[in-house]
């Protein structure tokens, strides 16, 4: 699943469109700045968390607060996960799309 497909799945139970836009800005704001090194892997996943942490809570408030923070930890690290990769991804097409390999 791409980092696309994971936020829109995150944000799918917020109906408010504006609260909606904040979140995936916020999720790729984060991912340009570890892509770029200015923060680490842990404040990635602990910013994530806190935001996986609040939709949870507010898209399902019947769970208790023990299970929202153990979904979005889980959340916070496939989405850590995946923006190594795609990262992995940029960064080594940048580097060789320049190269002829004829």
């Amino acid at each position: 699943m791409s980092l696309s497909q994971k936020v829109l799945a995150l944000v799918s139970g917020i109906d408010n469109p504006r609260v909606r836009f904040d979140t995936m800005s916020t999720i790729n704001f984060l991912f340009d700045l570890y892509n770029s090194g200015r923060i680490s892997e842990e404040e990635l996943r602990t910013d994530l968390a806190d935001i996986c942490s609040t939709v949870l809570a507010e898209t399902n408030p019947e769970l208790a607060e023990d299970e929202v923070r153990k979904r979005a930890n889980t959340l916070a690290d496939e989405l850590a996960r995946i923006m190594k990769v795609e990262g992995l991804r940029r960064r080594t097409l940048a580097r060789f799309a320049s190269r002829s390999f004829i």
